[in-house]
């Protein structure tokens, strides 16, 4: 109803003009047939010229109506500017003044359309910019790759002067943002057409902050870890900083000055700045780290005014072995003296690379532990040849299924590069399961981990086996598939034969 309310009037002054067009002779013959040459002619051009301004007229108000008040403005939501709309009506009127010109009045509009082209080149070289900037807004509202509210990164030529933003308006020349400093940033249309620009919060409302922290190399890795996840996770609220995807500490790379570590967490804009999210998880890592007695690496220099102490270990070397073994999960929480006295009976094994240390099958009474290099752990499936189960690496041990009930080895261990190994028999560690309880605990559950690998690993070979089998099966070569799509027939036989066999097997 509001469409018609504005368009009515443009209308019937076109019809009222169009009408008069029409039926002018009749108009001068009943109403002016005593009117001079004068008053004719007025009748006669007035109506004519009209018809054209009325038409423009309404074509003008339809267009403000129909495209930028309807289409664009639904696309946009917002009001289109005036200056589009003054731009349409010059384009229209002009039309209709050139219309008037060659068809009213009989005139050559030829050097007029020159002279205008002329004037038009001079117009769009002094408002290029503002024509582009207009356009390319035009883009923006209809493309719509970022909205009100979203933190944009907009990509500049060195890092450190990228401008991270979030978009308080749009408007039809200019993009208006608000930086994590609470500066306001105009971006001209044109010049956002010709970045690159990062929307944060697309596809998902949500990204990712990483944050580096590096500790020197004599903590070890896993209380880092430990810490530093504490320390992020005590400020996860699921809101601004999210627990959804998780939150992670990972191992980033290694400096002169120690290990570097990456804080990864997901903010929603919507709830929490990014410079106020890396304060926030920043103070609660570091405060976790300092309550441990861990304080972050520095650059620094060393000066030795005698003999410098020898840092890296030797397996070679007892005193050094010693140190290597108590740092593992299974030596870990035992006494000088437990230890000591697993210490004294250990055998040491060197594997150089492609070396079985057991094969599946073969009888043991003997736990392994692996000091340096890499082994695999793997079984033998019927049809399938050797499948891995997994990766054996210092500082793991395994082969303790002989300790407790079984009499042979249940997969086979091959050194997948030169390695070194410690073995520890039966008899020696028994007497220290059933003093340390935790130990035996530690050991059954590794075993069952182990137990549960082997399972996996066999379903998986099987269900590899099997598909493979169905896909021979299905197979057809080229002669056949001819052959069956004339005689559709002729094949079952053979197949329902192959099926009872496959499943026979």
């Amino acid at each position: 109803m509001s469409i018609l309310t504005r368009i009515w009037l443009p209308a019937t002054v076109f019809a009222v003009f169009l009408l008069a067009l029409f039926n002018r002779q009749e108009l001068v013959d009943r109403f002016l047939e005593n009117a001079n040459f004068l008053t004719r002619n007025f009748v006669e051009y007035g109506v004519q010229i009209g018809v054209w301004l009325s038409a423009a007229f309404l074509m003008n108000r339809m267009i403000g109506v129909l495209f930028w008040d309807g289409f664009i403005r639904r696309l946009s939501d917002r009001p289109v500017p005036r200056l589009p709309r003054d731009l349409t009506a010059m384009v229209l009127f002009s039309v209709a003044v050139l219309a008037i010109i060659s068809t009213v009045f009989q005139r050559d509009i030829t050097s007029m359309l020159a002279a205008s082209g002329v004037f038009g080149v001079i117009v769009g070289l002094a408002l290029r910019t503002v024509i582009l900037d207009l356009f390319m807004g035009l883009a923006i509202h209809i493309e719509r790759p970022f909205k009100i509210g979203d933190w944009l990164m907009i990509h500049q030529n060195r890092v450190e002067t990228h401008i991270i933003a979030e978009v308080i308006e749009i408007n039809w020349r200019t993009i208006r943002l608000r930086t994590t400093r609470n500066n306001m940033v105009v971006v001209p249309n044109s010049k956002m057409g010709d970045t690159i620009v990062t929307n944060y919060m697309e596809p998902k409302p949500h990204f990712r902050i990483d944050l580096d922290f590096t500790i020197d190399f004599e903590v070890p890795s896993e209380r880092v870890l430990r810490v530093m996840t504490a320390g992020l996770k005590a400020v996860t609220d699921g809101e601004g900083i999210l627990d959804d995807p998780v939150a992670e500490v990972r191992i980033k790379d290694s400096t002169l000055e120690g290990a570097e570590y990456e804080v990864r967490f997901f903010i929603l804009p919507a709830k929490i700045s990014p410079n106020e999210a890396r304060h926030v998880v920043n103070r609660s890592v570091l405060e976790h780290l300092i309550h441990s007695g861990i304080t972050p690496a520095h650059a620094k220099e060393e000066i030795f005014l005698q003999r410098r102490e020898r840092r890296a270990l030797d397996a070679s070397l007892d005193e050094d072995l010693y140190q290597l073994l108590t740092r593992t999960e299974l030596f870990r929480k035992l006494n000088a003296a437990e230890f000591a006295a697993v210490f004294r009976e250990m055998r040491k094994r060197d594997l150089a690379e492609g070396e079985t240390l057991y094969a599946q099958g073969d009888a043991g009474d003997s736990m392994f532990i692996c000091v340096e290099g890499l082994l695999a752990s793997a079984i033998t499936v019927r049809g399938q040849g050797e499948v891995k189960v997994e990766t054996l690496r210092a500082g793991q041990h395994f082969g303790e299924g002989t300790i407790f009930k079984a009499t042979s080895r249940t997969t086979t261990v091959t050194a997948e590069a030169d390695s070194l190994v410690y073995e520890i028999e039966r008899h020696v560690i028994e007497p220290l399961l059933d003093v340390r309880l935790d130990l035996r605990e530690q050991l059954e559950k590794g075993l069952k981990q182990q137990t549960d690998r082997i399972k996996d690993s066999w379903r998986e070979a099987r269900r590899k086996k099997a598909e493979d089998q169905r896909k021979k099966t299905v197979h057809k070569s080229p002669v056949k598939k001819v052959v069956q799509a004339f005689f559709p027939g002729m094949f079952e036989g053979a197949k329902e034969s192959q099926e009872k066999s496959t499943d026979e097997k």
